[in-house]
């Protein structure tokens, strides 16, 4: 049972993970949207928000790859421990 809790577990946390990236991605390209707009029409006030969007963007991005490098880190630590016993 604890086993079938662990795997939804993960699952879950997998599927908001990717979620965030998704999100993330998302914002960044709205930001390339937003900073090419200001280009286009000479908007600096645009240009600068659309620079701050994919800056945040990137940042979540590299936020939520790093859970799921620690994610992974702990499953295979989990993994091992349980091996040995």
């Amino acid at each position: 049972m604890d086993n079938k809790k662990s795997v939804a577990q993960n699952m879950k946390e997998e599927a908001k993970t990717a979620l965030d990236r998704t999100k993330a991605k998302a914002q960044e390209a709205k930001g390339h949207i937003k900073e090419a707009v200001g280009k286009a029409t000479d908007n600096p006030k645009l240009k600068a928000e659309g620079k701050v969007d994919q800056v945040v963007g990137k940042t979540k991005d590299a936020v939520a790859k790093a859970k799921d490098a620690s994610h992974d880190a702990g499953e295979k630590i989990h993994k091992e421990i349980h091996k040995k016993h």
